[in-house]
């Protein structure tokens, strides 16, 4: 496998890191805001597909760093953005399973009849994680062809 000069992909990681640590930090920052006041400010607000999850929103923010710090790497040339995008899209598709195998869970607790699974709805439990989990595809494929 041969690997390839920076310069050739320089502006494709560039691209892919801003837009992934743009589409992540930002997501973060809504989810930890929505947990911070739902749970400190006890205001009762609700945003498609974000939970309020205070310490997954962290997650996100994080995620979304690593891919900023990749940015940082492919701006000055060095070969080791590739490694950001890589590591930051693995993370970003362990949390889409994690959210993927938490609506499976839910989605078995309906189809058994379960008392608190009553009104569950497919579409009410997908979330950011999912999102952008599938989303971390892209990414992932091409830092891995590089």
């Amino acid at each position: 496998m041969e690997l390839k000069n920076i310069k050739e992909v320089k502006n494709t990681l560039l691209a892919l890191s801003l837009i992934f640590g743009a589409l992540f930090s930002t997501s973060g920052f809504i989810e930890i805001l929505i947990g911070f006041s739902n749970s400190i400010l006890n205001m009762n607000i609700e945003f498609p597909l974000f939970v309020g999850d205070v310490f997954g929103g962290f997650a996100l923010l994080a995620i979304g760093v690593t891919y900023f710090l990749g940015v940082k790497k492919a701006v000055i040339g060095d070969i080791k953005a590739v490694s950001y995008l890589f590591t930051a899209s693995i993370i970003g598709l362990g949390i889409g399973i994690i959210a993927f195998l938490f609506l499976v869970s839910n989605a078995i607790g309906f189809l058994l009849g379960f008392e608190d699974w009553k009104n569950w709805s497919l579409f009410k439990n997908i979330t950011i994680y999912l999102i952008l989990g599938v989303l971390s595809i892209i990414p992932y494929k091409i830092a891995k062809s590089l």
